[in-house]
C-alpha cells in the first residue's frame, strides 16, 4: 500500500490534522486524522476522524463515510470542515 501524507494542517478553530492519500489501485481513499501533539503526526499515529473512498465523494454528505468518528467531524466543523478536506483532496487528485 502506498499512502500519502499532507503536511500538518489546522481548520478554522487552530485543531491540527493531517491527510492520508492511499494512492494503491489510482487514489482509492484517503483518511482524515487528529492530532495534538507533534510526535503523533511525525509517527502518523494521528486519531481516525474519516475515511472516504474518492469514487463516493459527495460534498455535503455523509452516507458513505468509512469508520467516522462523529465526535471529531463536529469538534472539527462538521460539513464545511469535510468539504473543505474534500476540495483539497480532489485538487491534489485531479493535479495528479
Amino acid at each position: 500500500m502506498a499512502v500519502t501524507y499532507s503536511s500538518r494542517l489546522k481548520n478554522s478553530e487552530g485543531k491540527k490534522y493531517y491527510i492520508s492519500l492511499d494512492d494503491t489501485f489510482g487514489s482509492s481513499s484517503y483518511s482524515v486524522y487528529s492530532f495534538t501533539d507533534n510526535t503523533d503526526y511525525d509517527n502518523k499515529t494521528g486519531t481516525l476522524i474519516y475515511t472516504e473512498e474518492l469514487s463516493l465523494v459527495k460534498y455535503g454528505a455523509t452516507d458513505f463515510l468509512i469508520d467516522d468518528n462523529a465526535t471529531l467531524i463536529d469538534e472539527y466543523g462538521s460539513i464545511d470542515f469535510m468539504d473543505k478536506v474534500r476540495f483539497e483532496v480532489l485538487k491534489v487528485v485531479v493535479r495528479g
